[in-house]
């Protein structure tokens, strides 16, 4: 009780850089106390699935050593084809009597040999009529589990929860919003390889899918098109500006992107509760949420709120720990990190 308070740290290994926050104080007077980005070797991972073990642990090794993180306590997530969330219905019955039901339920709609998966679940309307509930069914393939498990194991830390990317941007907006009731509210997540859209109404996710159309097609069209190497690329993503490259050059491929994320949130919505026929906000994170017009492009598109997460609104910091960048920069990058330290 009287010991020194714990840190918790959220750990976000994506496709292109490593993120790592620590929080403490949660939930009251949470506050950041360090907060590290790295920059990842292309195709290190890829699809969620490590693919050079190696520099993947000295990455996150590095991003440690640099920042001095102490807290051994780490929450991670995984994502990617290994994952599946899914909503089904099921008899109505007690949560417990669900656990020993799902497995069963899931072998309908898993793409992979049952036996060879990790499953967990949550209900969402306990009474859809008919005798029947809703349930939020994720499903995780061991080899991808075991995999991120044994990776932060082997660099001597505790992966205490193991979470899945959608649920870690739920997590942190619904820490810095405030509910707004019956709305209906999509999550948009724009990684590198995929982005991610879900749907909350009332806190509870409704439905969740990636697309694999994120920032690394945007870039490779940009270097096919203008003749620029991947830097160049990224770098116009992130909006700075380079000699030479006219910007209305640019926001051509920016806009050409921006369609292609509505047409994935398009793909959901007949996915969703009958009497929701309007999204009544977006709310965008990833580093494709910096892109530059893609908030005024939805916003036409839907005819609705488009924000870009602030994950650090509720939350306490030293403005020196994010050195010369900019915390409203930032924060749609390591949205994801925080939702998953707010986990812990």
């Amino acid at each position: 009780m009287f010991g020194k308070k714990k840190s918790i740290v959220g750990l976000d290994i994506g496709s292109s850089q490593i993120k790592v926050v620590e929080l403490m104080g949660f939930p009251k007077a949470t506050t950041m106390l360090t907060v590290g980005i790295a920059p990842l070797l292309p195709d290190a991972i890829v699809d969620g699935e490590v693919m050079d073990r190696e520099v993947v642990i000295d990455t996150i090794k590095t991003l440690f050593e640099k920042y001095k993180i102490q807290s051994k306590d780490i929450v991670t997530a995984i994502s990617g084809r290994g994952v599946i969330v899914k909503k089904i219905k099921m008899d109505k019955m007690k949560k417990q009597d669900v656990s020993e039901q799902i497995r069963w339920e899931a072998e309908q709609y898993v793409p992979f040999d049952i036996e060879d998966v990790s499953l967990a679940f949550e209900i969402v309307n306990p009474d859809v009529g008919e005798g029947q509930m809703e349930v939020l069914l994720v499903a995780a393939k061991n080899e991808v589990v075991n995999s991120y498990v044994s990776l932060i194991k082997e660099i001597g830390l505790n992966p205490a929860v193991l979470d899945i990317a959608p649920f870690a941007i739920q997590n942190v907006y619904e820490y810095n919003y405030p509910v707004l009731n019956d709305k209906l509210i999509a999550l948009v997540t724009i990684g590198a390889e995929i982005t991610n859209i879900s749907f909350i109404i009332n806190n509870v996710n409704h439905f969740t899918r990636d697309m694999f159309s994120a920032t690394n097609s945007c870039s490779q069209k940009i270097q096919r098109e203008l003749g620029l190497n991947r830097s160049q690329a990224d770098q116009l993503i992130r909006g700075e500006t380079i000699e030479g490259i006219n910007a209305e050059n640019v926001d051509k491929f920016f806009q050409e992107f921006a369609e292609e994320v509505a047409v994935g949130i398009d793909k959901v919505l007949p996915f969703l509760p009958g009497e929701k026929e309007k999204i009544d906000r977006i709310v965008l994170s990833g580093g494709g949420a910096l892109i530059r017009g893609i908030v005024d492009y939805l916003k036409n598109r839907f005819d609705t709120e488009v924000v870009i997460i602030n994950a650090l609104r509720n939350i306490k910091y030293e403005p020196s720990i994010f050195a010369e960048e900019k915390p409203e920069k930032i924060s749609p990058v390591i949205a994801e990190a925080i939702g998953l330290a707010l986990r812990g």
